[in-house]
C-alpha cells in the first residue's frame, strides 16, 4: 500500500514537468507550423467570405416576377480554394524558411486583396489561386529536382558526358547553377510577380476625390440613385 502512496507521490512531483514539456511542444509545434496554419486560415476565410458570395452571384438565375430560381450550386470557388490549399499544404511539408512564410504572405496578401476588392468578379479571385498555385507548383518541381539529382553518381553520368571525373565536375557546376536560379525564382520572382499582379489588381480603379472610403459597386449605385 506504501508503494502506491510513493508512486503517486512522485507522479505528483513529476506533474508540473510533464506539463511543462506539454506546453513547449505545443508551442514548438505551433512555431514550425505557423505557416501552414496561416495558410489554412486565410484560405477559410476566402471560402467562406469571397467564395461563398461570388458563387452565389454566379450560380443566380432570375425566375418569375423577379424572384430567384433554384439551381444547384456546384462549389466551384470552393473547391478550388480547397485544391489550390491542399497542393500548397503538400508542396511546403518539410521545407525550411523562407518559403513556407512566403507562400503564408501569398496567402495573407491574396485574402486581403480579394476582401477589398470583392467588386471585380471572379478575375482577382482566379488571379489569387492561379499564382498560389503556381508558385506551389514550382517548389514541388524543385523539390522533386533536387532529390532526383542528388540521387544520381558520376559514374550514372559517366554514360553521357565519358568519364567519371567530368560527370562530377559537370554535375557539382550544373547543379549549383540550377539550385540558385531555383532559388531566385521561390525567393524572389515567383512572390514578386504575384504581388505586382494582385497590386496592380487593387490599384486597377482609382478611388473617388469625394467618397475615398466607397468601393466602385457603391458608387455605381449612388450614381444610379442620383440619376
Amino acid at each position: 500500500m506504501t508503494d502506491y502512496f510513493v508512486l503517486f507521490g512522485d507522479f505528483l512531483a513529476a506533474l508540473p514537468t510533464y506539463l511543462l514539456n506539454g506546453v513547449l511542444v505545443t508551442i514548438y509545434w505551433l512555431i514550425d507550423s505557423a505557416p501552414a496554419l496561416v495558410s489554412i486560415a486565410c484560405a477559410a476565410g476566402i471560402a467562406y467570405l469571397v467564395d461563398r458570395g461570388m458563387q452565389s452571384r454566379v450560380a443566380f438565375r432570375p425566375g418569375r416576377g423577379g424572384r430567384e430560381a433554384a439551381t444547384p450550386d456546384p462549389h466551384t470557388a470552393q473547391i478550388l480554394t480547397g485544391i489550390v490549399l491542399a497542393t500548397w499544404i503538400i508542396s511546403q511539408w518539410g521545407m525550411g524558411a523562407p518559403v513556407p512564410w512566403i507562400g503564408a504572405a501569398m496567402w495573407m496578401f491574396g485574402a486581403i486583396v480579394l476582401l477589398v476588392t470583392r467588386h471585380q468578379g471572379p478575375a482577382t479571385l482566379w488571379s489569387v489561386k492561379s499564382g498560389i498555385a503556381i508558385y506551389a507548383l514550382a517548389v514541388l518541381g524543385s523539390r522533386l529536382y533536387l532529390a532526383y539529382t542528388a540521387e544520381l553518381s558520376a559514374e550514372q553520368w559517366a554514360a553521357l558526358i565519358g568519364s567519371a571525373e567530368s560527370a562530377a565536375s559537370v554535375i557539382s557546376n550544373t547543379r549549383g547553377n540550377v539550385t540558385t536560379i531555383i532559388l531566385w525564382a521561390l525567393w524572389l520572382v515567383i512572390p514578386l510577380g504575384y504581388f505586382a499582379m494582385l497590386l496592380q489588381q487593387l490599384l486597377l480603379n482609382p478611388i473617388s476625390l469625394s467618397s475615398p472610403l466607397a468601393g466602385a459597386h457603391a458608387l455605381i449605385e449612388r450614381y444610379r440613385v442620383r440619376r
